[in-house]
């Protein structure tokens, strides 16, 4: 009888050990994926903070290219509007994701019973596991939102950058300004006229060069303005060059900003000497040229 007890004495505590040695590898396994859970969530807040950089230069690009937000393609216009409370990101009660986490811990004893240090620990890795699920789910979201208005921007600075290479902005030839844009004394005719552009003295042959990229419309003589041309830059702006000695292109030539276009002369008979008469139209309405001479 003794040898009986004495038996189911040792067999207990060897369960009893067997079982404390499985409770000591869960714990050990959970505190694991603890770490492990912590450093994820780590990277995900770091992820976060660059996304938000991120952001903030997509918008000051929007500005600069004169985007709003509800213009982008497939954003709705209106939002309503957001509020409440804000919590940090640890605190973020979200969840969502396809996937789950893969290192989740499955206890090895079905019904043990789990000392209560164990059991925090597990209780901690689920809300660390939530916490992941939530910053996961918003990266998700603003990649796919921040793709697409970068895509829009590249569209955009595309569109601009074609638009900068079209606005004349240097002068066409290098002179002295001898009569400026606006109401003068006609020198031909005595009476008060609009001069309808500006006139830079050089001499005969000075090289005349586009301000800006464009197609020749005109390459023709005119009686009062000689030898002339006349480019269309797109966007409803046009440029006139006249008196020119010597014309360099011709209809439907494309030109870009620098190229040589003509020579300086004084062609016509609305000239008194060697100068270019420069003149700068935006949707049909002539304009004062020195506005679009940036050098």
């Amino acid at each position: 009888m003794l040898i009986l007890v004495q038996g189911g004495v040792i067999a207990h505590y060897v369960y009893q050990w067997s079982q404390l040695s499985e409770l000591g590898e869960i714990k050990q396994e959970l505190t694991t994926s603890r770490a492990r859970t912590s450093n994820f969530s780590t990277e995900v807040d770091g992820m976060k903070r660059r996304m938000l950089v991120l952001e903030t230069l997509n918008r000051k690009l929007q500005t600069m290219f004169g985007l709003e937000a509800d213009e982008i393609q497939g954003l709705p216009s209106g939002l309503p509007g957001q509020g409440g409370e804000e919590l940090p990101f640890e605190e973020m009660p979200y969840d969502g994701l396809q996937e789950e986490a893969s290192w989740e811990v499955k206890p090895s004893v079905e019904n043990a019973r789990i000392s209560p240090e164990v059991s925090g620990v597990n209780s901690t890795m689920d809300r660390k596991i939530t916490e992941i699920k939530a910053g996961l789910e918003w990266l998700n979201q603003q990649t796919e939102l921040e793709s697409q208005i970068l895509e829009e921007l590249s569209a955009a600075a595309q569109k601009k950058a074609d638009q900068w290479a079209s606005i004349p902005s240097i002068w066409p030839v290098k002179g002295a300004l001898t009569s400026k844009f606006g109401p003068r004394v006609s020198p031909f005719t005595g009476k008060k006229a609009l001069h309808a552009g500006i006139d830079i003295g050089a001499p005969t042959g000075t090289e005349v060069r586009s301000p800006a990229a464009g197609k020749v419309v005109v390459a023709a003589y005119d009686g009062r303005m000689g030898k002339f041309i006349r480019i269309d830059h797109g966007y409803g702006i046009e440029t006139t060059y006249g008196h020119l000695s010597k014309i360099h292109v011709k209809y439907g030539d494309k030109v870009h900003r620098g190229d040589l276009v003509g020579l300086v002369g004084s062609t016509g008979k609305f000239s008194t000497g060697p100068h270019l008469h420069y003149q700068v139209a935006v949707n049909d309405r002539v304009v004062d040229p020195i506005h679009y001479i940036l050098d």
